[in-house]
């Protein structure tokens, strides 16, 4: 059998170089991914969304993960139904140092395990572990309702007298004033909680489209590991 040795190797070499474009075009992609994400990231610890839209398309950025540790987000959700309520300083300045817990509650972040399916359109997952100074959760615990309720019924039997006689008087002052003395309440509640909380670390899921005509990427959804894997 005659073997053409000069076309075998060129064949082979041909096939090699093919291989090592490959793989070098997918390690940049890899990193891309992991620069895209890392930013991502750091763009929703800093509390900070001036540039986010570079980095997550539009339903991510208004998304649960992101608006978890956006203060100006967490103290409008407070003060949704409030128009008729005028709030305290003293309240306004509680509020904004609650919420600014959520907006610190960061401590660090990292990116790992990136995969890239390509096609008609270029995806990517990848795993992002978010350490917490506090549990994402800890202000919606059974044992945290129990307590506000708890508070609720104590400031009602406590103050009872106080609000009639304001009320028959001023109705909307009575109003002001109880929502500002729960509202006190209730954060301090929030704080004292999460002052106990330990800290926590969580594993999201990434996932991440290709815009081939700018050669960049940008996260196109968040959710938790377990969700990510159906448990």
């Amino acid at each position: 059998m005659n073997i053409n040795i000069k076309k075998l190797t060129g064949l082979t070499m041909a096939a090699l170089i093919s291989i090592s474009s490959l793989t070098g075009c997918t390690s940049q992609d890899k990193q891309s991914v992991n620069d895209c994400a890392t930013t991502f990231l750091a763009i929703v610890a800093s509390d900070s969304e001036e540039d986010i839209s570079k980095y997550a398309t539009s339903e991510v950025a208004a998304g649960d993960f992101v608006q978890l540790f956006d203060a100006e987000y967490l103290s409008g959700k407070f003060i949704s139904d409030t128009e008729n309520i005028e709030l305290t300083e003293e309240s306004k300045n509680k509020l904004d140092e609650f919420c600014g817990l959520f907006s610190d509650m960061i401590q660090d972040y990292s990116v790992s395990n990136v995969e890239i399916t390509k096609g008609e359109t270029t995806t990517a997952t990848c795993t992002a572990t978010v350490k917490t100074s506090f549990a994402v959760d800890v202000i919606s615990s059974d044992k945290v309702s129990a307590e506000i309720e708890k508070a609720k019924d104590s400031y009602a039997t406590d103050h009872a007298e106080e609000i009639q006689t304001l009320s028959d008087e001023d109705a909307a002052a009575a109003n002001n004033k109880v929502y500002n003395d729960m509202l006190m309440l209730i954060l301090q509640i929030y704080e004292d909680e999460i002052a106990n909380s330990q800290e926590m670390t969580y594993a999201m899921v990434l996932t991440l489209e290709k815009n081939t005509e700018t050669d960049s990427w940008i996260v196109t959804n968040v959710e938790s590991y377990d969700d990510s894997n159906g448990n």
